[in-house]
């Protein structure tokens, strides 16, 4: 491995970790975006929810709804609401207990708030701002188990990334080394008294 064609080499699989990464996580993200279901309020919407557990809701700053762009930098005022389309039942909402936030290409939203389903069905989200307003408008992602999906991914892509970067590395200090001990090699065999006779 004393030849220099082992650092191209290096680059290549360095450059094929990174190619690696990109195409490992790009298709999961529009798989993971595609499950998260967004509402623009105020308003209302029917949600199918297929799996009991905790769903968080969203406030996405920016976002996209059948095509149309939107930004909203607050929610303040807004009053949310939940219930089981068929039996009416309230499903409380609370504050989550610790904030979280994610952006994924034109997307960027933070968690307000939580509840818990007992029963997959139809649920009818409500939101409205004082007065009946109908302004500013804002978008809602509703989605169960995004955070850890999403880490997941990352830990996934630095695997494949830095599992590209160790072997190039390893290739180049094995072709260092292996180089470096020819020159000595070289050296010693031009050295006084090194000659065979």
């Amino acid at each position: 491995m004393r030849s220099p064609l082992w650092f191209v080499v290096a680059g290549l699989i360095a450059l094929a970790g990174f190619g690696g990464a990109v195409l490992y996580v790009m298709p999961r993200l529009e798989t993971v975006d595609a499950q998260v279901m967004r509402v623009v309020v105020p308003g209302s919407a029917v949600l199918a929810l297929d799996k009991p557990g905790t769903y968080t809701i969203y406030h996405e700053q920016r976002s996209f709804v059948d095509g149309q762009y939107h930004a909203s930098d607050s929610v303040g005022g807004l009053r949310v609401g939940l219930t089981a389309e068929a039996t009416g039942a309230v499903v409380k909402l609370t504050e989550p207990s610790g904030s979280s936030s994610y952006s994924i290409g034109n997307r960027k939203g933070t968690s307000i708030l939580v509840f818990t389903i007992d029963q997959p069905g139809r649920y009818r989200l409500t939101a409205s701002l004082a007065n009946g307003r109908a302004e500013p408008k804002a978008v809602l992602a509703v989605e169960q188990g995004m955070m850890a999906v999403l880490f997941g991914l990352i830990f996934g892509t630095l695997a494949i990334t830095f599992g590209g970067l160790g072997v190039a590395g390893a290739i180049v200090a094995v072709t260092i080394w292996q180089r470096s001990k020819a020159v000595s090699t070289r050296m010693q065999s031009i050295e006084p008294g090194g000659r065979g006779g």
